[in-house]
């Protein structure tokens, strides 16, 4: 992609865009790919696409979601982010599925930080992109997924800078996991609440030791959510 050129070593360009349900820059980000643009979204922000072998795979699959035989047939990173968003009474079809990092990991690994993450230059473009990301979708809420995010989205807005040097979950639990009435400089007619997850590839090791209202794992994060939605509806309105 233009904007986020040059792509860092690691790092490669997004080669197409897959027809199906993908979360972006590797689909539409859409639950419906060929359905409507959703109005004030929610936004569900991840940290990378995959690898150019998972893009490839999902590219001739037709979506990282497929049907077959009448039913959905997802990985684990999506089976698990729809069962919660359905717990939580969200319509995957009323969300914007992107990420925080632009193109693909060179090669087939998917574990660990992404390899643009080091390069200074790569993750300020990153943070410009997805500030238009912002600035055109219109979130009413923003959901990030994985320890990660929430650092990387820090320095976007005043309200979000206490999570800029967090590092792990009980970082982010420490100083707050949702924030509310959430501004951005660079998308000043956006007002959102913002809620940071655990990743749902990892969510069964992980969110035990999530801690929220007074709740603790799966049911902390529920309520996390159900509180993000309650004060985006409250500042849309």
């Amino acid at each position: 992609m233009i904007e986020v050129e040059p792509y860092p070593t690691g790092v490669v360009n997004v080669p197409g865009r897959i027809a199906g349900t993908a979360f972006f820059p590797g689909g539409y980000g859409l639950w419906q790919a060929d359905g409507p643009i959703p109005q004030d979204p929610i936004m569900i922000l991840g940290h990378d696409f995959h690898s150019e072998v998972g893009f490839r795979e999902s590219f001739d699959r037709g979506g990282e979601v497929v049907m077959e035989k009448g039913r959905p047939v997802m990985g684990p990173t999506w089976r698990s982010l729809v069962c919660l968003l359905k717990e939580a009474d969200i319509d995957p079809s009323s969300c914007f599925f992107t990420n925080a990092y632009m193109g693909l990991r060179a090669g087939s690994g998917t574990t660990g930080r992404f390899p643009g993450s080091t390069d200074p230059g790569f993750v300020e473009r990153c943070r410009a992109f997805l500030t238009l990301q912002i600035r055109t979708m219109r979130p009413r809420a923003i959901l990030t997924l994985g320890a990660w995010v929430p650092s990387f989205i820090g320095p976007l807005s005043p309200e979000l800078a206490c999570w800029t040097k967090t590092t792990s979950f009980a970082d982010i639990d420490n100083v707050g996991p949702m924030i509310t009435d959430v501004r951005f400089p660079g998308a000043p007619d956006v007002l959102c609440a913002v809620g940071a997850l655990t990743h749902p590839s990892l969510r069964g090791p992980n969110v035990r030791h999530r801690h929220y209202g007074g709740a603790q794992g799966h049911p902390a994060e529920l309520q996390l959510i159900r509180d993000v939605l309650v004060h985006a509806t409250a500042s849309s309105t």
